[in-house]
């Protein structure tokens, strides 16, 4: 086995961090769970949990290997860490001081979150086996490729000039525009259009998982430096005051349309906050996060309720709204307050570097119209042979597929004489 060295006090705070973005698969369960119908809460909380070890096993058999391996044609990564193969040797320079096994489950966690958001789109759609079929399959020829011309050394977008410092592009960006195009495939029910569906069964359980989110999303930031320094405690505070703008953006606006808020509403301003400051979150400057959170719950705002208004999408929690707009807002401000004051190595077109911009946009662009047309061909493909979703169930997803209820309770009446 190659010796590197490694810095202990790094090691444990990846391991930490990588363990707080792993409570994120639990939290978009709980987050989720509680805007659709109770009948079908379970589904979605099995869901999340089988993706998370679909993942786990599909990252070790080929997806590092795929994202971190020898680089081919600055496209895809080679075999030689397939099922697990030298997978504690030094990853890249990026993680230097920590073991590449604790890197390697740092971005294990980081690559299940992708296609637990796209789930979300498809809430009361899809069977068990539908969804771990499609994660399969899109981890595999989406985000592996994505994320290896992002984050790889010699990946081609990276080369280009493009800046990922917290997945925004290969995570948010990716898993918005694929679950957009799922959507749409999958349609509607015809009780949406009725205005029979019942929503929102348990708005706590949205609440929950907003707070465990926001929690393990400063793991997922502040890992994303590999140390314990400056360079993660920066990334957190970015994070945390992006969240915040985000929560209070959405809920201002909720208040001057209906003169009231939601406590939901207030959930979603908080990520798509953290969404937005994803991409830039380790070299844009504290102060900027203020603003960049801000705008993206404003944009985020106005598409989520333009689907909802129009009826455009049968699509609950409203993915592409807060992930993919959101995304593609942080992407860009990046290019525009990346600064060498903080921890990055390039200036951004506010600091006298326009050039990042134009390398961001095109990130934009190539990975929106790459994640769009790969699912589409993934969805029409499972559509044709039948296992795209399920025809909806009167009694609901939890009893259909496991025979099982959230809320088994049985309340027993006991009538008191009259006196």
């Amino acid at each position: 086995m190659e010796e590197q060295k490694t810095v202990a006090g790094d090691t444990a705070w990846v391991l930490l961090a990588s363990s707080m973005t792993m409570l994120m698969i639990p939290a978009f369960g709980f987050f989720y769970a509680g805007l659709i119908q109770k009948k079908n809460i379970l589904h979605m909380i099995v869901q999340c949990f089988a993706i998370f070890a679909t993942v786990s096993v599909i990252w070790s058999l080929l997806g590092y290997s795929l994202v971190f391996g020898d680089s081919k044609g600055h496209f895809i990564g080679g075999s030689n860490h397939f099922v697990l193969i030298d997978i504690n040797k030094k990853p890249y320079v990026d993680a230097g001081t920590i073991p590449g096994i604790a890197f390697f489950y740092f971005r294990l966690c980081t690559c299940a979150i992708a296609p637990v958001l796209i789930i979300g789109a498809t809430s009361e759609h899809l069977s068990l086996f539908s969804s771990l079929i499609f994660t399969c399959v899109w981890v595999l020829i989406v985000y592996c490729p994505v994320t290896h011309w992002v984050l790889h050394n010699k990946g081609w977008l990276r080369e280009e000039g493009a800046k990922d410092f917290a997945g925004g592009l290969n995570v948010h960006l990716s898993a918005g525009f694929s679950a957009l195009i799922l959507a749409i495939i999958i349609g509607k029910r015809k009780e949406m259009n009725e205005g029979s569906i019942e929503g929102k069964h348990n708005v706590s359980f949205t609440v929950l998982g907003g707070v465990l989110l926001w929690f393990g999303w400063l793991g997922y930031s502040g890992g994303a430096s590999f140390s314990a320094n400056y360079h993660a405690a920066f990334a957190i505070i970015n994070s945390n005051v992006s969240a915040a703008t985000g929560a209070i953006g959405w809920s201002a606006l909720d208040y001057f349309r209906n003169k009231t808020t939601s406590a939901s509403g207030i959930i979603k301003g908080t990520i798509c906050g953290l969404v937005a400051i994803s991409t830039g979150c380790g070299f844009c400057p504290l102060w900027s996060s203020l603003i960049i959170g801000l705008i993206g719950s404003l944009l985020s705002y106005f598409i989520f309720h333009l689907i909802k208004g129009k009826k455009l999408l049968d699509n609950t929690v409203y993915v592409f709204a807060c992930h993919g707009i959101s995304g593609v807002w942080g992407a860009f401000a990046a290019g525009l307050w990346a600064s060498n004051d903080t921890p990055g190595l390039t200036s951004g077109a506010f600091y006298g570097k326009p050039s990042l911009l134009l390398y961001q946009i095109y990130a934009i662009l190539s990975i929106a119209a790459y994640s769009s047309l790969i699912t589409l061909l993934i969805g029409l493909l499972m559509e044709a042979f039948g296992i795209l979703k399920m025809e909806y169930k009167e009694k609901g997803l939890d009893k259909e597929i496991y025979d099982e209820e959230a809320y088994a309770m049985n309340v027993e009446v006991v009538e008191h004489p009259a006196n």
